[in-house]
């Protein structure tokens, strides 16, 4: 039985419930070490050496051996982890230790129970992965329906825009989002399917014509779904459409990851895949011959994403500006990276040429060539420590490359707060840049 829409609705991220949870986490941290001091100092002092030890295990593992995340997890989370591991092992002993009253064993598995839900709550106010209930239990899901005829694109048909479209008495209220597999015709790059919201005017009947196209990359690790499920986009696009009379960009949101290849493939033409020609030129051909979308020139698409998305974003702009002349760089790096370091991403990708490898990095190429018909925004938060100053280094380049470029900064890290935000914030802009909107 799902649970009530009072209830999916509550977010996660703010409010009582992550109040809640933090103070149940503390609640039971502080009452197992309360109920386990006839434990006696020694264990306690070994208790916590463990809870030390293994987080440091953790933070060895994660960021210096297996290299499990490109950018540091906060170090906040570590703290967390390490009382958390705490409280687990007060938790057990209290639970397994011979003449324990059964109400104190179910009272011990209770207070790891809080202490797993409070450490998940930290977690998720980290990164904002599922800003509400409903993001978790009850998550958008895309349709494997067919996709719908494109209405006709005649020559005597201007593209879509608010100037021109009148939107039928019957158009849908809402857009959908679609499951589709894009073919790699002419890059052979290998994918899982992509993700495509159409919106309500597109669904109409008769539809928009030739509706402008966005791109948008997701992160690493990640999927095309956590932009539906973490950045809400069917729900963004739903309501920008609801401000202008159902139009709003077909949203493109392909597989970055190469078919969850081990080297990801960087939106760049390496040995290990053809991904820019698979997003700069597969992609853009087969959107417009199966949905009869950014059918009226290069200015009707762009490109956007959010840190590895972010920085494929400009990637593709700086090596393909007649496909996308305009990008939306969200808390992106200043060049691709691999977490064992430059020279292992030159002999990844690159046989080990760095003059191959700067051919195609987009600061690189701002350094050497001038871009006057690019127009993009680099979004950084204000309290990313990593990727914020290289957001900077890329606004530099690009603006001196003679790019219509902006900087935004935002309140929070690097995680969905900014994410989302950054598109969001930025609709009306690319819409003008697109078409839809009055310049």
């Amino acid at each position: 039985m799902r649970p009530p829409q009072a209830v999916l609705s509550l977010s996660l991220i703010d409010g009582f419930l992550p109040t809640v949870f933090l103070a149940l986490g503390v609640v039971a941290l502080l009452w197992l070490g309360i109920a386990g001091r006839k434990l006696g100092l020694r264990t306690i002092l070994v208790f916590a050496i463990v809870a030390a030890g293994s987080t440091a295990l953790l933070y060895v593992l994660a960021e210096h051996i297996f290299l499990w995340w490109n950018a540091s997890l906060p170090r906040t989370l570590y703290v967390y982890s390490a009382l958390a591991v705490l409280g687990f092992q007060l938790a057990f002993r209290q639970v397994t230790a011979p003449g324990t009253p059964a109400v104190r064993r179910a009272a011990g598995v209770l207070a790891a129970l809080a202490l797993l839900g409070a450490l998940a709550c930290t977690v998720n106010l980290a990164y904002a992965q599922y800003p509400t209930v409903r993001s978790l239990l009850d998550p958008p899901s895309a349709t494997d329906d067919p996709l719908p005829r494109p209405a006709d694109a005649g020559a005597d048909r201007p593209a879509a825009s608010e100037q021109n479209w009148s939107p039928p008495p019957d158009m849908p209220g809402e857009g959908q989002v679609y499951r589709a597999e894009i073919p790699a015709a002419g890059s052979g790059y290998a994918s899982h399917p992509a993700l495509i919201y159409l919106p309500p005017a597109y669904l109409a009947d008769p539809g928009a014509v030739s509706l402008p196209v966005l791109v948008l990359i997701h992160g690493q690790p990640g999927s095309p779904n956590d932009w539906l499920v973490s950045g809400r986009i069917a729900e963004m696009m739903d309501g920008f459409a609801a401000r202008h009379a159902g139009l709003a960009p077909v949203v493109v949101m392909p597989d970055a990851s190469n078919d969850s290849n081990p080297d990801w493939p960087l939106c760049l033409d390496t040995s290990v895949s053809d991904s820019a020609t698979y997003l700069a030129r597969d992609l853009p051909a087969w959107v417009q011959q199966q949905l009869g979308a950014g059918t009226a020139g290069a200015r009707q698409w762009a490109v956007a994403g959010y840190s590895f998305g972010g920085t494929c974003a400009v990637q593709l702009a700086a090596n393909h500006p007649d496909v996308y002349p305009t990008f939306l760089d969200i808390a992106g790096e200043n060049e691709p990276t691999d977490a064992e370091g430059h020279q292992a991403l030159l002999d990844t990708y690159f046989g080990g040429d760095e003059r191959a490898f700067a051919e195609q990095n987009a600061v690189d190429r701002f350094r050497r060539m001038s871009f006057p018909e690019l127009a993009g925004i680099v979004v950084v938060g204000r309290e990313d420590k990593v990727y914020a100053p290289e957001g900077r280094q890329v606004y530099e380049a690009a603006r001196a490359a003679g790019a219509d470029v902006q900087l935004q900064e935002l309140p929070g890290g690097h995680s969905w707060q900014v994410w989302r935000a950054g598109l969001e914030n930025n609709l009306d802009w690319l819409s003008r840049r697109l078409g839809i909107l009055d310049p």
